[in-house]
Order: structure tokens, then sequence, then C-alpha cells
């Protein structure tokens, strides 16, 4: 997957596995300390100037004509920059812990290229045979039992590195960690796999890519809203092996229930992907049991899910994946995006996912068929 040494220390892309005796340890990582308002520079900016990075800056300044200043203790050489050409992406305020929901979802600031509808939801979402009582161990799925899965290759060897589930026709819904390396032209979307060693079992199909668009507030660091939409470049047609998943209400109640994870990762740290679509149920930590089990910042908008007593848990090979819970209508909601973890299937170290009811609004505004 992601050839980065984080990664391997902390990073979850999903997959089910079945580990016993195994412990996670923390590591050495690099935490980022979010703050109501930017650290000013050494004051050695000219007045009407700030100290930002240079990505904030909206002037293409000669390396001879920068005034460096510096941003923090913890932080690159900044530069001092006019202040009627910073570009204010009020990230501060986004970038918060203690919200429900994230500023995004509350106010729309970012203008949208025509009128957004809300997100309808499809007729023939989130509907198969499957219910969360009948999966209890790591196991194999069947060839039609999740047909929302897609999973994400890349062009060269086509291998597979990250999963997501399809929201419409043309939108997949994903993780934003999953597109550090890649690019739209070396990606593949497949819809409809399930036995990688077997061509024609499903009649899959793979699209090219249209677009990515990853949350504007996504921190590579600490993977602070981890969620992405990829676009694919025609519309997908629905059958018995593609069908869209459903999407959360806001207010759906996700703690403490049982939910489903899917995917094609790796069935023990360390160890081999699958080449078969394996799934198993895991509970959904209560937010203070996740706070407790890290040191690092758990925000609200984001959901850990695994067993309590190790062994069944996502693993590397299946970011992007989905945690799957069962509506009182029989359906199939994804609560959740696989984002990060540390290691796989420790005892009391649980994977730890985008909240998915957290982001509705954004997803709403970006999985819009625009051109």
């Amino acid at each position: 997957m992601l050839l980065l040494k984080k990664i391997d220390v902390y990073l979850l892309p999903l997959c089910i596995l079945l580990v016993f005796g195994l412990r996670a340890t923390a590591g050495q990582l690099v935490r980022t300390k979010y703050e109501k308002h930017r650290k000013q520079g050494d004051k050695i900016c000219r007045q009407n100037t700030e100290c930002v990075s240079r990505f904030e800056c909206n002037i293409d300044l000669e390396p001879q004509n920068q005034q460096k200043c510096r941003l923090g203790n913890e932080l690159p050489m900044g530069i001092c920059c006019h202040v009627n050409k910073i570009i204010r992406l009020n990230t501060e305020k986004r970038l918060t812990y203690e919200d429900e929901e994230s500023d995004l979802d509350k106010i729309l600031d970012t203008p949208a290229p025509e009128f957004i509808k809300p997100l309808h939801e499809e007729p023939e979402c989130g509907q198969n045979t499957k219910s969360v009582s009948n999966i209890s161990n790591v196991q194999n799925a069947k060839a039609n039992d999740w047909p929302w899965m897609a999973v994400f290759l890349e062009t060269t060897n086509y291998m597979n590195f990250c999963g997501g589930v399809l929201l419409n026709r043309r939108f997949v819904l994903t993780a934003a960690h999953c597109f550090i390396i890649y690019t739209k032209e070396n990606v593949v979307v497949r819809l409809g796999e399930y036995d990688f060693t077997t061509d024609n079992e499903t009649q899959y199909i793979d699209y090219r890519v249209a677009a990515i668009r990853l949350h504007p507030d996504y921190d590579h660091a600490t993977h602070a809203n981890d969620i992405a939409l990829v676009r694919m470049n025609r519309p997908t047609i629905y059958n018995s092996f593609i069908r869209p998943i459903c999407l959360p209400k806001t207010n759906m109640e996700v703690y403490s229930r049982n939910a489903v994870v899917a995917g094609w990762g790796q069935t023990a740290y360390g160890g081999k992907v699958s080449n078969v679509l394996q799934e198993v149920t895991v509970p959904i930590w209560e937010h203070d049991q996740c706070v407790s089990a890290f040191s690092q910042p758990i925000s609200k908008t984001n959901l850990c899910a695994a067993s309590y007593e190790g062994g069944k848990d996502s693993c590397k090979g299946d970011s992007g994946g989905p945690l799957l819970v069962q509506r009182q209508d029989g359906r199939w909601t994804n609560v959740g995006v696989v984002s990060w973890g540390i290691k796989c299937g420790g005892i009391g170290i649980p994977g730890v996912y985008t909240k998915v009811t957290s982001y509705l609004k954004w997803i709403a505004v970006n999985a819009q068929d625009v051109i």
C-alpha cells in the first residue's frame, strides 16, 4: 500500500484479520497541536505582513525576494506575506476535537459551481441478503454479498492498494490518505470484484478516474478529516454485483453497535493480502474508550471498532473501505471509512475510522455529477 514509514507504525488500511497473541506498540508519533489561532512568527515581519507557509501566500515570489520567518518551534520556516495576499481557509476553525460536526458541515463556505441538491438515497442502496447476526468469525464473503465494494488498482501492475464504497453511479467514497502518492492518471476503480484469482465470476468493470476530491482539511500528519470522493470517468450500471451503499442519517446512533468490515487487505499484520473478499463483525467502541486506547488525539469525527479481545480488526491494504451497520429495514449503511491504527488486531487497540455522519454535507456538495 502506501510505502511510508508512518503507515507501518500506525496507519490502518482496512482488512479483516484473525491474529492471536499480537500486541501493538505505539512507536514514535509526530503529533500536531491544533490551536484556535495561528501562532504568529518571531515578529520579524514588517507591518501589514504576516508569517504564513509559502502555500498560503497568493503571490509567487522568487527565493531571493522571500523574507523568511518562523511559524513555530515544531513547524518549518514560512515567508512574510502581505495580509491582502494571504489565502484564508479557516483551517484552524474546522479542525476541532470538541464539536460533533465539523464547521464545514455547519457552514458550507466554499462556493459551489451551481445549486447543490441533497444527495438522494438511491432506491437500490444497501440491499443484500446478509444479516449481521450471521457473521461472527473472519470468513470469506460470497460473491454478491457486498455489491457496493470498490477497489483501487495502480495501473503499473494492477495491484490493489485501497478500498471504497459506491455511493451512486458516478462516485466512490474512500480515504484521503490513499491518494498521497497516487494521481487520477495512474489509478483504476474496479467495481464488482470478489476473487482476484478468478476473472469472470462477477464480471467486474474497471473505470478510469475523472477526479479525486480530497477533504480540504485533511491532515496527513494526524489523518484528521481522512475522507475523499473519487469520480469515475463514466456512469456505472447496477446489477447483482454492483450496487450503491446507503449513507447514514446525521443523527444515527452507532456507538456500541455491531458493524461489519470487509476488504482484501492483509490477513495478519505484515502478512499477505487476501485474494478473496473477507468479512467480520466487530463492535463500535464508545468514544471515551477509543480516546483512552491511544496517546494521539482522537476526534469526535472518528469512530473506533475492533473486537475487545483482539484478533478481529481491519488491516493494511483496506484503507478507504467501509464500516457497515445494518438498519432496521434490513439495508446496510456505511458509517465509517477505514483510516488508521497501530498494527492490526492488538488487544485494546482498535482500528480508527472516519465518521461518515460528520461529513454528510461535504459528501452532498462533492458527490454531484458536475463536470
